[in-house]
């Protein structure tokens, strides 16, 4: 009974957020339906969890919400793709497989904290500084950094750190999380100046090598205090 009611609420879930999706024009219909095909093996690799199926949902929630919040100082909304879902969620999936659940909170602390990062970053009221070179760039740049940015990046990291805590009563995990988030957001900043400015890798790739790196990060501090 309790899967019954755990796949109901799974697919009421999804159908309201292909509806909103659909309807405010957040994800094109490929988008909307590698959305669905994510959420519902995210369901089912957990071992039929809703609290790993709410971390996606409070991930696309929260990362929807600072676009919207910052989109005065963007210059058009852009429709996401199935390449966003796929370079935001394929680490934290393969990490499920994997039987590493903490990398998958790790892969989805990095992605929010990236997007928390960028859109609340644009607000700054200072210029953003090259993460490679700390040489002074204009707002929008790939691999442009702030103090806001990173503030609203650990916030992001925090927020999928809290639900593990919330599942898991585990502070030392929760630590983990939100420092492999902010390590993961500072990453895909790297891979953004080093590469997506000279069109070597496009967005979606630099965020996939951001969640790779809070996930690395995250396996190799659970090993080393016995985590994994």
């Amino acid at each position: 009974m309790d899967f019954l009611l755990d796949a109901a609420v799974l697919l009421a879930t999804l159908v309201l957020f292909s509806i909103v999706s659909y309807k405010r024009k957040l994800l094109n219909f490929e988008g909307i339906l590698v959305a669905n095909i994510v959420g519902i093996a995210i369901f089912l690799f957990s071992g039929n969890s809703l609290v790993y199926f709410f971390v996606a949902v409070l991930f696309f929630a929260v990362a929807e919400a600072a676009t919207f919040y910052a989109g005065s100082r963007k210059p058009k909304h852009e429709i996401r793709t199935a390449g966003n879902i796929f370079g935001n969620s394929a680490i934290a999936l393969l990490c499920l497989l994997a039987g590493f659940n903490l990398g998958f909170f790790a892969a989805f602390a990095s992605v929010l904290a990236d997007k928390l990062s960028s859109e609340i970053g644009l607000l700054s009221k200072k210029k953003p500084l090259l993460i490679t070179t700390f040489k002074p760039v204009q707002p929008g740049t790939d691999g442009g950094i702030t103090l806001l940015g990173i503030g609203a990046s650990a916030i992001g990291a925090a927020m999928i750190a809290a639900v593990h805590f919330a599942a898991n009563n585990n502070i030392a995990a929760f630590a983990v999380i939100a420092g492999s988030g902010i390590f993961g957001a500072l990453t895909d900043s790297f891979f953004g100046a080093a590469f997506e400015r000279k069109r070597l890798l496009n967005n979606d790739e630099v965020n996939l090598l951001g969640s790779l790196g809070g996930a690395a990060l995250a396996w190799i501090i659970a090993s080393a205090i016995g985590f994994v």
